[in-house]
């Protein structure tokens, strides 16, 4: 005779949905990150795949409609674009950072043999743009932040909960 299990109690469907969401968006974003501290951000797709400048307006408008949705001043808006402008002039040098690792990467891996150190050196060197870029950007998220009143950033953070759940 089968044993009778007691059916462990499932998170209803919604919920274990906006958990997931929020687990991708944080694996997104940490992906992102890295990509825009070595290089692979707005201006490297820009220069590839489409206009850097249309990365630049969409975060412009995204940051815009945030604001008004907190009741930023046009002075506060004003400040926080200008930051951003500033983080995306910053990027835009690193293309060709991004494509100089990248010709290093592609002679490594195509000579006689696999040159197995300038490998690591290419990925040490990834690595420490990567750390320094996400220095840059953190500062630049609290340099943004710090325009903002408490009572602003609060009102942020729980659309940014609302949107996720």
């Amino acid at each position: 005779m089968a044993e009778l299990q007691t059916p462990i109690p499932s998170k209803p469907r919604c919920r274990r949905r906006g958990r997931l969401a929020l687990g991708l968006v944080v694996v997104l974003a940490g992906a992102a990150g890295l990509a825009w501290a070595t290089g692979v951000g707005p201006a490297a797709v820009g220069h590839h795949f489409c206009r850097a400048g249309h990365l630049k307006e969409l975060a412009e408008f995204r940051v815009h409609r945030a604001l008004k949705q907190v009741n930023a001043s046009e002075a506060q808006e004003e400040q926080i674009l200008a930051l951003l402008g500033a983080q995306f002039a910053r990027h835009a040098g690193m293309i060709g950072v991004h494509d100089e690792l990248h010709q290093r990467a592609l002679a490594a891996l195509t000579g006689e043999t696999v040159d197995r150190a300038a490998l690591e050196a290419v990925r040490t060197e990834a690595l420490r743009r990567a750390d320094d870029g996400t220095k840059e950007l953190v500062k630049a998220i609290a340099d943004m932040a710090e325009v903002l009143t408490p009572a602003q950033r609060q009102q942020l953070a729980e659309l940014a909960r609302s949107h996720f759940e």
